[in-house]
């Protein structure tokens, strides 16, 4: 027995960053979109908005950029993640990149500003450190922490426009402002605690907090006991399309949206008037697998690792097909599950529901198919734990709390109604990691991992809970013990932790039996009356009702996802590429 490579079927876009240039190879106005491309090489998408025409550059390393800025056309400058923090600079005329900088200890930029010094600044994920970069030397050097606070791993968003400083945005542990001195490298707290800035301009500094504005000298940094509201720049008029992300403005009173896998130029029109959307004019590239599901039929559908996308694969004649965006959020589709004739999807990072029939028309834009439905956010955004069919015929999902707390959740769908319900913190302080079911409970594992903050260590926990009654049963591990996955069949849970997998038997309520492996196992699914134990790269199939294990094979990487269809095949991914176990 091994595998069959059977195609790359998930392809989609994940635009994080926006510039607009002059280039200075046909003089034209041009904007730069800037792709992540999950488990992949992210690229630079110069788009020409006149002609609607396309150049696509790899990026030198790296997933992709949230950070861009242009240098006078002359320079772009891009800010990578999520594995290196490269800083890439791209010679605009000759179309050639400098050799790549980067701090050994930080994995993303978020943004990059022009500081009055000349020199180009920088936050990052997950030292929460100031970079400096030298255009003229080309040197990248850091600063050092800007928060005080050691719970604070983002310095996530740098403001220039101040005579002398820097203005930064840090959390998630405390969230606040740091104001840097530039000629001292010095950092102090600014403003109240938790606000985020509004605006920045030659005469003051706004901050906002709850609704609350307050107003600051941006030459003293002194408050300022007057309502300078009336001062504040116009708000940009909100984009005609809901879901739209990064834009920009252009020249002639245009401004060019990216809604996804499409893009429109929004011009002067009238009140009303939908833009047209426009496909991003260069071929979406193979992204990671984040989740796979069978359908009825046999067809195999998933879901991107970032960009919202969803597709599907047809064993039978090798068809592929992408979607666009599924819901109006950003973040990527966790859970997958099938109940009458519909796929019920769980997203980061709005916490969403949502529900699409394959039978009928897509129709996204006007949130008809697929729909998003009640959302769980902001208490609950990542449904880490991905998604199941309760016993109850409905679709449940296990949840993260919000950005900078402890914390999870569970939530469920009614199949028929599609009313939602959740219950927050079953286990109080304590993340959902993995959820599963048969045709009784849901069980579930937590985790110490959190949206923003360290991952801390205390016991963990298994659980059995009842639809009807909520939590049923319950165990404690040691602390310092970590729980990886878990999956049900019809008569017993299978569980894996450090080196070892444990099965529970729900009609006694005890672990009978422990299964010792290598190392722990990432990915579990039922196997008919068995499991697929995918552990690091290799496959056991895994007998739980007398505790043998067979290996099967060497895999051609971690798995990252994996389904059975309803003939008893095995599909799984790794990275892009999906595969059938023969």
């Amino acid at each position: 027995m091994t595998y069959q490579l059977l195609d790359q079927p998930c392809r989609n876009f994940n635009i994080l960053g926006i510039e607009r240039i002059t280039d200075p190879k046909d003089h034209r106005e041009k904007v730069v979109l800037s792709n992540f491309a999950a488990g992949a090489t992210g690229n630079l998408i110069l788009l020409d908005p006149s002609t609607g025409e396309g150049e696509s550059l790899a990026l030198p390393g790296d997933s992709g950029a949230w950070a861009l800025l242009n240098l006078h056309d002359r320079q772009l400058l891009a800010g990578t993640c999520p594995d290196f923090g490269y800083l890439h600079a791209l010679d605009l005329a000759r179309r050639e990149w400098l050799p790549a900088l980067r701090d050994e200890h930080e994995t993303y930029i978020w943004n990059l500003v022009l500081g009055a010094d000349g020199m180009v600044y920088g936050g990052t994920y997950p030292g929460c450190v100031l970079l400096r970069y030298d255009p003229a030397r080309h040197v990248l050097e850091n600063l050092g922490r800007v928060s005080s606070n050691a719970g604070d791993l983002y310095s996530r968003t740098v403001y220039g426009g101040l005579p002398g400083h820097l203005l930064i945005t840090c959390g998630y542990s405390q969230p606040g402002l740091w104001l840097w001195e530039i000629a001292s490298g010095v950092a102090r707290p600014f403003g109240k605690p938790g606000a985020t800035v509004k605006e920045i301009n030659p005469r003051f500094i706004c901050t906002e907090l709850n609704g609350q504005l307050d107003f600051y000298d941006a030459a003293t940094f002194e408050p300022l006991q007057v309502d300078l509201s009336i001062r504040l720049a116009p708000s940009q008029p909100a984009p005609r399309l809901a879901g739209s992300g990064a834009s920009i403005q252009l020249s002639g009173e245009r401004r060019l949206r990216v809604r996804g896998q499409e893009y429109y130029v929004e011009a002067m029109q009238e009140p009303g008037t939908l833009p047209r959307l426009n496909p991003i004019p260069t071929p979406r590239p193979p992204t990671r697998i984040h989740s796979l599901v069978a359908d009825p039929q046999g067809r195999i559908w998933g879901s991107s690792s970032f960009g919202q996308t969803i597709f599907r694969y047809d064993p039978s004649t090798g068809d592929v097909w992408n979607s666009q965006v599924v819901c109006n959020s950003g973040g990527e589709v966790y859970g997958m599950g099938f109940a009458r004739g519909r796929l019920f999807l769980s997203a980061y990072a709005g916490g969403d529901h949502i529900v699409y029939d394959p039978r009928a028309e897509w129709n996204q834009v006007e949130n008809q198919n697929p729909r998003t439905l009640a959302p769980v956010g902001p208490e609950l955004v990542r449904p880490a734990a991905r998604s199941v069919i309760g016993p109850d015929g409905h679709f449940w999902t296990g949840w993260w709390a919000r950005y900078g707390q402890y914390g999870g959740g569970l939530s469920r769908v009614d199949v028929n109604t599609l009313e939602v319900a959740s219950w927050n913190d079953p286990v109080p302080g304590q993340g959902l990691t993995g959820l599963a079911s048969d045709a009784r409970y849901l069980y579930f594992i937590t985790g110490g991992q959190a949206n923003g903050l360290p991952e801390k260590v205390e016991p963990f926990h298994f659980v059995v809970w009842s639809p009807s009654e909520g939590v049923v049963w319950q165990y404690a591990f040691t602390a310092g013990t970590r729980l990886y996955s878990i999956a049900a069949s019809p008569e017993r849970v299978l569980m894996s932790m450090d080196g070892e997998l444990r099965v529970f038997n729900p009609q006694t309520f005890a672990f009978e039996r422990v299964i010792s492996l290598e190392q722990p196992c990432h990915q579990l699914t039922t196997w008919g009356e068995d499991f697929a134990a995918f552990c690091g790269k290799k496959l056991w199939r895994v007998n739980p009702r007398n505790g043998e294990r067979a290996f099967l094979g060497e895999l051609p990487g971690e798995v990252g996802a994996a389904t059975v269809i309803p003939t008893g095949i095995l599909y799984f991914s790794t990275n892009s590429s999906l595969y059938r176990w023969i």
